[in-house]
């Protein structure tokens, strides 16, 4: 894909923000979304960077990337603030979890601060969490504010603001929903949006509705009662319910909605991605 093309299409799904966030309900796809995007920026000439939160996001595909464990990420910021020495004797002896339990939300505030180093970096162009399911999310992204509410000074104090920084900055940050076209994953989807965009003032930049399947019209010229016929009326109706929760969620949300196609072999998140980056020119996104 050329390079103005390729521009066109990620500014289409994502504007121009430098960090933006991928979730949805789990199995609905986000990994395959969040490398899809990044493949897409690589290809506009910029210089993105996959966050992970586990080891089984799929290969990189040529795409730079980082796995953020939340001990790791602990491990790094007493490292960072002298405890070297004793930081993996803390992490063994139950010490760091014994911390973790007595502060909630400590480990996703030190993972969010790794994040805004990494975007204040200057290194990459776009910072792209493959982010945790939705749940987990508001979980995540409300750490923050949890924190700032019992300790009103010294370093978490101030961690915890600058990141709230970083998230409520409606140029700088966003979040990308991705769906499918069934009712309980369209249901969280117009949930999760309603929470994020009033209850923790973050830019919800599009939703992106993934696996439609093909367009399938009713026939009236088959006989009844032959497999045929029963098929063509199971695919049509199939088609029609998942059109009708794409335009619900679009007119729910009032944000820019993407409808990708079904994508077979979503168990292989860099192929699911390079199929549907092979096929981005054909979905009118520019």
């Amino acid at each position: 894909m050329e390079t103005s093309k390729a521009r066109i299409i990620l500014s289409e799904l994502v504007g121009d923000p430098r960090l933006v966030l991928v979730s949805g309900k789990g199995g609905v796809g986000k990994s395959s979304i969040a490398r899809l995007i990044a493949m897409i920026a690589e290809a506009a000439s910029l210089k993105p960077l996959l966050v992970l939160f586990d080891e089984f996001g799929g290969a990189s595909s040529g795409i730079e990337q980082v796995i953020l464990l939340p001990d790791a990420v602990m491990l790094e910021y007493l490292e960072t603030h002298g405890f070297g020495p004793l930081a993996q004797r803390l992490l063994k002896s139950g010490v760091i979890d014994a911390v973790s339990t007595a502060i909630p939300g400590i480990r996703d505030l030190l993972v969010l601060a790794k994040i805004k180093q990494l975007v204040n970096s200057g290194i990459y162009d776009l910072v792209l969490v493959d982010a945790p399911a939705s749940g987990h999310l508001l979980s995540l992204l409300s750490s923050p504010d949890g924190l700032s509410a019992i300790a009103s000074d010294g370093p978490i104090a101030q961690q915890s603001a600058d990141v709230l920084e970083l998230l409520r900055d409606q140029e700088l940050t966003g979040v990308v929903l991705v769906t499918v076209p069934e009712e309980t994953p369209v249901q969280e989807t117009t949930e999760v949006y309603a929470h994020l965009t009033t209850s923790l003032a973050t830019n919800v930049l599009s939703c992106i509705v993934n696996r439609m399947p093909a367009t399938v019209q009713l026939r009236t010229d088959l006989v009844d009662g032959t497999a045929e016929q029963q098929a063509n009326q199971y695919l049509a109706s199939r088609s029609g319910f998942a059109n009708k929760q794409a335009r619900s969620i679009q007119e729910l949300l009032g944000i820019p909605t993407f409808e990708f196609p079904y994508v077979e072999d979503a168990s292989q998140p860099s192929r699911a991605a390079q199929f549907l980056y092979d096929q981005a020119d054909e979905w009118g996104l520019s």
